[in-house]
């Protein structure tokens, strides 16, 4: 498989841009950009604020039990599992607060601006009118979307899907109570039967996959566990080095069982920091189409009539 700077557009995702039937999904990688941490850095964070919070006489977690999840989360890499147990233990104690405390910390939400320049990327992919989707909590990338256009619960089959809306499926930091971070959240919105329909009306178009690690796709079994799929309709934009291709050749193994052909960039200059330019150039190729700009044209003289 060959890994390039800049990977050739795939006429499916072009075609779908200019309909108005591109599904863009926004993964973490997007916002590890914006100064967010990864879950890893968040089960971390909070196995320390139960190490340093006191309970009635002493801290909710000794060093000894601290150390403990340490090594769990090391050998298992299972983040969930560790934000699920030292959630428990921040409810149980009383301090459930301190929980929405680390989890704002971790989404660095107080650094949140329109002004910020590298909300760039995001910018661009709005420019190609898709239906945004994202498991990602929080509120940076809210600040490109009209706020009525942002969607954080109540998905269900009669959800509309509608051009430049958001629909965050796991919920917003700016809305605690839509927050899915735990297993049993996890299993009650992936069992719950109008938010797989939800999804089935996503996975009949074309689904582009941005800024997504190969770990967070195991969230996407979930999604594809009760779905029935289509071939050539789903597409992973993804880092690799050069050297790396007989690597992409075992994990396009994997893509096949969800049907999702793999699309991999160089990262071999600029690391993840590519990611942005091919996403910039992508745009530029599908703007040049007469579809999608025609649309930009239509919604800037609706601007001009309507400046109010």
């Amino acid at each position: 498989m060959e890994i390039i700077e800049i990977p050739e557009l795939p006429p499916q995702i072009k075609r779908a841009a200019e309909l108005g039937e591109l599904v863009i999904f926004i993964g973490a990688g997007m916002s590890y950009e914006l100064g967010c941490s990864d879950w890893n850095g968040l089960a971390n964070d909070l196995i320390k604020r139960c190490e340093n919070t006191l309970g009635s006489d002493e801290p909710l977690l000794n060093n000894f039990e601290a150390t403990q999840l340490k090594n769990m989360l090391e050998q298992s890499g299972n983040s969930k599992k560790v934000i699920t147990i030292c959630n428990g233990i921040l409810y149980q104690s009383g301090n459930d607060e301190l929980f929405l405390e680390e989890m704002k910390k971790s989404l660095n939400d107080d650094k949140v601006t329109s002004t910020n320049p590298k909300l760039k990327t995001y910018r661009d992919l709005f420019n190609l009118n898709g239906i945004f989707v994202t498991t990602n909590a929080d509120r940076h990338i809210d600040q490109i979307f009209n706020p009525q256009n942002i969607i954080t619960n109540k998905f269900t089959g009669s959800t509309a899907l509608v051009n430049k809306n958001l629909y965050k499926i796991h919920g917003s930091i700016n809305e605690p109570a839509s927050l899915i971070f735990t297993v049993e959240q996890y299993f009650t919105r992936y069992k719950d039967k109008e938010f797989i329909k939800f999804l089935e009306s996503l996975f009949t178009k074309t689904v582009l996959f941005v800024g997504y690690g190969l770990g967070e796709f195991e969230l996407l079994e979930h999604m594809y566990k009760n779905i029935t799929l289509s071939e050539n309709h789903y597409f992973y934009l993804g880092g690799y080095y050069t050297h790396e291709k007989r690597l992409c050749d075992f994990e396009q193994m994997y893509f096949d069982q969800m049907k999702v052909k793999l699309i991999p960039y160089s990262k071999d200059k600029k690391g993840f920091k590519q990611l942005p330019i091919v996403i910039e150039e992508w745009v530029k190729q599908i703007q040049t189409t007469t579809n999608v700009l025609q649309n930009n044209f239509d919604e800037i003289d609706e601007v001009l009539r309507n400046p109010f």
